[in-house]
């Protein structure tokens, strides 16, 4: 009598996509960056590939989840109060994001305790990277315009905004297009909502599809990365890094404990049904990568609403910007630690409001370009982030998934807050999803193959430590 074992069925995407795959893929980068510091215009070149390969299927999945959110959330009651009650809580979260990002520097100390090596160090590091970089907000013709203006976010010509490519504007372009076909009679719109519907699907596959690929991104990021920054500079600046992890850390977990209140379920569970979003975060340098994994996660798996869930959710990393006020406190006591200037009660009440104020600067400010406003901040000290800067701008790489994914749950949050009950298990667009316990039967075959891959993977950072020794050595 013969047994049947039925092995356990996986698709390939879920091996890729596995925290554990990924990290071994950003250690192997990082060690390999490490090692060959003159391929870092090929990485560059590599990872500016995979960025243009990934937003051009995001984007117009961004502005199509918008435009349904719009549709789906007026048949909610209360849409209006309750989006209101969200932005103005928005605008308190980070607020409080600046402040415990200040705390947490504080209390650990970050930039404090530098020998005179280090900080000589830190300041050839800065002279030498210096002449990589010629930053500007705007480009040199464009005169002596303000920094910032609040008039460039709102289009006068959508077909514009899609060729020019600002997210912000384009966004506030669809929720102007959205609200106007929400409005209509819905056997007007359903010609064109059945259209925009093919696309959205297409899209979200074609997302999903990209995703596949996040090992290789990881793995050339982190190779770029540590090639332009090294690892000396990620060991001089490795007090700011750590404060800074340690407070995402505290306020992404107070997010997911504010959702499990209101979902009165465990934390394995929603960590359960946002580990694929959280994953594509952490190793995705682009936001809106994660965004299809979030609103799968939150309507299908969580059960908030779809509406509300596909309005908020492509709005959150761009103007939520929970990540970026607490980077920028982070930075200004840091560079009061290293400067030896001791802090007022009034300067760190000071610091929050002005990490807040250049959160909100940002929107519309991406990638590096965003780490000049910390000079916004900092000025009101009388301390000069010129003078450290190019060294920040090369570590910013490593700061942007966080930042990204602290923003996301964030938002998350909010969903949750503003709920209040209605927004919760209602009937969805698509499948219900329950959770239930993971059970995996391996053939000879593919437990080899697991077995290869976490060897792989233990390699990988047995080489990284090897490698940072050799470096150390000659």
């Amino acid at each position: 009598m013969q047994t049947l074992v039925k092995p356990a069925m996986f698709q390939m995407k879920d091996i890729f996509q596995h925290p554990a795959t990924l990290l071994g893929a950003m250690l192997l980068g990082g060690w390999i960056g490490t090692l060959f510091p003159g391929s870092a215009a090929l990485l560059a070149a590599l990872s500016l590939l995979y960025l243009s390969l990934i937003q051009m299927a995001a984007l117009p999945f961004v502005i199509l989840a918008v435009y349904f959110g719009l549709q789906r959330l007026p048949s909610e009651p209360g849409s209006g109060a309750r989006l209101a009650r969200l932005a103005a809580m928005a605008l308190l979260a980070m607020l409080l994001c600046a402040v415990v990002g200040v705390l947490v520097a504080s209390a650990a100390g970050a930039g404090a305790g530098m020998t005179d090596a280090q900080t000589a160090a830190l300041g050839k590091l800065a002279l030498r990277s210096e002449s990589q970089f010629t930053m500007a907000l705007r480009d040199s013709g464009d005169g002596p315009a303000e920094l910032w203006d609040i008039g460039t976010l709102v289009p006068d010509n959508f077909f514009g905004v899609l060729a020019y490519g600002s997210l912000p504007s384009v966004l506030v372009g669809v929720l102007c297009f959205g609200a106007a076909v929400s409005v209509q009679d819905p056997h007007r719109s359903a010609q064109l909502s059945g259209i925009f519907e093919g696309m959205y699907r297409a899209l979200e596959s074609l997302v999903n599809r990209i995703n596949t690929l996040l090992p290789a991104a990881a793995f050339v990021l982190a190779a770029s990365a540590t090639a332009s920054a090294g690892v000396e500079a990620i060991i001089l600046l490795g007090g700011f890094l750590g404060a800074f992890f340690v407070a995402v850390f505290a306020l992404c977990a107070a997010a997911i404990a504010l959702i499990c209140w209101k979902l009165k379920k465990s934390p394995w569970l929603v960590l359960l049904a946002l580990r694929e979003p959280i994953t594509v975060c952490l190793f995705s340098p682009v936001a809106v990568a994660a965004v299809p994994g979030f609103i799968q996660a939150m309507s299908v798996r969580l059960g908030f609403s779809r509406g509300m869930v596909e309005l908020v959710s492509p709005i959150a990393p761009v103007f939520i910007k929970a990540g970026e006020a607490t980077f920028f406190a982070v930075l200004a006591i840091f560079l009061a630690n290293l400067y030896h200037h001791g802090l007022t009660a009034t300067e760190i009440a000071l610091i929050c409001g002005l990490s807040w104020t250049a959160a909100l600067w940002s929107v519309g400010i991406a990638g590096v370009k965003s780490v000049l406003l910390g000079g916004f901040v900092v000025a009101s000290l009388g301390l000069p982030l010129e003078a450290v800067l190019p060294v920040f701008l090369l570590i910013e790489v490593l700061c942007e998934g966080p930042r990204n994914l602290l923003s996301f749950l964030v938002s998350s949050a909010l969903i949750a807050l503003v709920a209040d009950g209605l927004y919760i298990n209602n009937e969805q667009d698509s499948e219900v999803w329950h959770p239930s316990t993971l059970k995996l039967v391996f053939t000879r075959k593919q437990a080899l193959s697991v077995l290869f891959l976490m060897l792989i993977a233990l390699f990988t950072v047995f080489c990284a430590g090897v490698g940072y020794g050799l470096r150390k050595a000659f």
